[in-house]
């Protein structure tokens, strides 16, 4: 019984970039069956060679099929052959990209929580306060000292870092102040009464953690507030970076990259947005040797859709394996960096 083979082919899109191309044709019933997620087609010794065989990838992705270690958390788009339209903007970006300097990747830990976990308030006008950064310490009261700590993280590594005392773990946990007060003439300064030290479970972009924390009391608050005391140089807050300057609208038709989750030599899982009632959704890669662009495409909306967002997960797999490759988002032309927990 005859059935498909699917090959994924590498186009040049211009000098030094290339994408995959995917082909189907008929074979005979000597061929064994399509089922695994992963196809793998590799040259053969018996095998007749052609022009095409020279440049055929070495693993592809089913498209009817979900790879086993898919990221939780959306719909997989699968991979497809970049449109004209998506090859063009990728050349754009790589060379804005370029023209500014690619940016270094980003090191360190990120925290993911909040420096308050947990942080809850018994009336608007308190919320409003704290929003407000009027918060102040009664007079008299005293804190221990905060000292040194090790905090270890789920993927196996470690830090060594300073407390906060009291007073900067509670700066650094207000953050910079919105005086929503100010067009609310009853707001009150919030009081703290006391506080210890304590510990709190965070998610990091090395897994969760547990990590020094004030509980502070806070009068006429029936919970405590709790503020990590962990160093905002040593637990950074996750900061999305700046657009490439410069760059046009997105054409119609391509999709908007959100995170990076997961990269696995040749393989890349994203998040790509899309509307509810768009329909043929396709991610995209065009590789060069210094970077590769990643995105997606989709095509007509559905007769009466209504324009509702929705996030997916695209997945595409490189010619050769990432290396040292900076990862760029087609629409913003960013520097994406995998968050491996930052979803569950």
């Amino acid at each position: 019984m005859a059935g498909v083979e699917h090959r994924l082919v590498r186009s040049v899109a211009e000098p030094g970039a290339t994408f995959q191309r995917t082909e189907k044709r008929q074979v005979g019933s000597s061929r064994p069956p399509l089922t695994t997620s992963l196809l793998r087609f590799c040259r053969s010794k018996n095998r007749r060679s052609s022009r095409n065989d020279r440049n055929v990838c070495s693993v592809s992705p089913d498209r009817e099929a979900q790879p086993a270690w898919k990221t939780p958390g959306g719909d997989l788009v699968p991979q497809a052959q970049p449109t004209q339209a998506f090859v063009a903007r990728a050349g754009v970006v790589a060379r804005a990209v370029r023209a500014a300097g690619i940016p270094a990747p980003v090191t360190g830990v990120f925290l993911y929580s909040t420096r308050t976990p947990g942080l809850g308030f018994d009336t608007w006008q308190q919320k409003n306060s704290w929003s407000s950064g009027r918060v102040a310490f009664a007079d008299g009261v005293q804190f221990a000292e905060g000292g040194t700590t090790r905090v270890d993280f789920a993927d196996g590594s470690n830090e060594t870092m300073q407390v906060l005392e009291a007073q900067q773990a509670l700066t650094e946990a207000i953050g910079p102040p919105n005086d929503i007060c100010e067009r609310m003439p009853s707001c009150e300064t919030l009081t703290i009464t006391g506080g210890s030290l304590t510990t709190t479970d965070v998610e990091t972009s090395h897994g969760r953690a547990t990590v020094p924390a004030w509980s502070f009391t806070v009068q006429g608050l029936s919970r405590p507030v709790v503020a990590v005391a962990a160093p905002a140089g040593v637990l950074k807050s996750l900061q999305w970076p700046d657009p490439l300057p410069g760059l046009a609208r997105l054409e119609q038709g391509l999709l908007r990259v959100g995170v990076l989750d997961w990269v696995d030599g040749k393989t890349l899982s994203f998040e790509v947005s899309h509307g509810l009632y768009e329909t043929d959704l396709r991610a995209h890669v065009v590789e060069y040797d210094d970077l590769v662009v990643i995105g997606g495409s989709h095509g007509p909306l559905l007769p009466g859709g209504a324009d509702v967002g929705k996030t997916s997960t695209g997945v595409v797999t490189l010619g050769k394996p990432l290396g040292d490759r900076a990862v760029i988002a087609e629409d913003t032309g960013v520097r994406l960096t995998p968050y491996p927990y930052l979803r569950k």
